[in-house]
């Protein structure tokens, strides 16, 4: 992890990933509990991700995409 501040860019890409996870949850009707249970993570690591306040790892989001029923890359379009 960098020492200094994150570019503003990074920052506004975790914000759209952020988005998009909540985009998908919504659409299937699931609460961040019910979401972090199908991934195996805490409610609190969906929230975090959702609004953009925790840099995740590409595992997290693997496993978010599998418990939403989308490929990885449905994260960020």
């Amino acid at each position: 992890m960098p020492s200094e501040p994150l570019p503003a860019w990074v920052l506004q890409q975790r914000r759209r990933v952020g988005n998009r996870v909540r985009e998908l949850r919504e659409a299937r009707d699931l609460s961040r509990e019910r979401l972090g249970e199908l991934a195996g993570l805490d409610r609190k690591t969906i929230y975090r991700i959702e609004l953009a306040q925790y840099g995740t790892s590409v595992d997290h989001l693997a496993l978010i995409a599998r418990a939403l029923g989308v490929e990885i890359g449905a994260l960020f379009t």
